[in-house]
């Protein structure tokens, strides 16, 4: 199992596991009808200019996981901004993209919570495919990642999560990544059935120089 830098030819097998993993795990069909469109959304800002650090774990020529990040949110809004004009003219198939507007527009009527930016400029997500589970990447994704930051001096790194995601809640908190942040929302309610505990979580990576290890908000 190989830990390797992204390369601009993975975007696609990257989209592809960020929709096979989009909703807590499983399949992000549940809640998005185009596959295409998702893929664009959420990986496509990472290879078009908004991404530093990103990684994938690639067995015998197949990626089976990734991280994503970006140290600078006006990087990475610039970059979205930078995909949603190429792709707006593509949109099809168009049933399959009317079809994934209830969750775009639930999501921007009920934002995570988010650590304060200044402090915490960079962000991250990760995912692994099912059979790539509880084999330990996870730890070397993020763990090689954060290294990078480190490296070139950002003084913290956040993301978002939900407490959904017991298992990956759990590798956060071993590599120290503490909650900053808490909404409870019912962006999830049509496709789980109840509300989600939304949760975002911090990490220092400069001492003296981050924010401080406590919640700082709870909606």
């Amino acid at each position: 199992m190989v830990i390797r830098p992204i390369r601009p030819s993975d975007e696609r097998a990257v989209g592809r596991i960020a929709y096979q993993t989009g909703f807590f795990g499983q399949s992000a069909a549940a809640y998005f009808a185009n596959e295409r469109l998702f893929a664009h959304l959420w990986v496509g800002p990472y290879f078009r200019g908004g991404g530093f650090a990103c990684l994938v774990a690639e067995s015998e020529g197949e990626i089976l996981g990734y991280v994503l990040g970006s140290p600078d949110p006006g990087q990475y809004g610039r970059s979205l901004r930078r995909v949603l004009l190429r792709m707006l003219p593509r949109l099809t198939p168009l049933r399959q993209t009317w079809a994934s507007l209830p969750y775009l527009l639930r999501a921007g009527r009920y934002p995570s919570p988010h650590a304060d930016w200044q402090q915490f400029p960079a962000h991250l997500h990760i995912n692994l495919l099912p059979e790539a589970r509880g084999l330990g990447l996870g730890r070397r994704l993020l763990t090689a990642h954060l290294d990078l930051l480190r490296g070139a001096g950002v003084v913290g790194v956040q993301l978002s999560t939900t407490s959904e995601n017991r298992a990956a809640l759990e590798l956060y908190r071993r590599l120290g990544f503490v909650l900053m942040a808490t909404a409870t929302t019912p962006l999830w309610t049509p496709w789980l059935g109840h509300p989600a505990e939304h949760l975002g979580l911090g990490l220092v990576l400069r001492v003296g120089e981050g924010g401080g290890q406590e919640v700082v908000s709870s909606v």
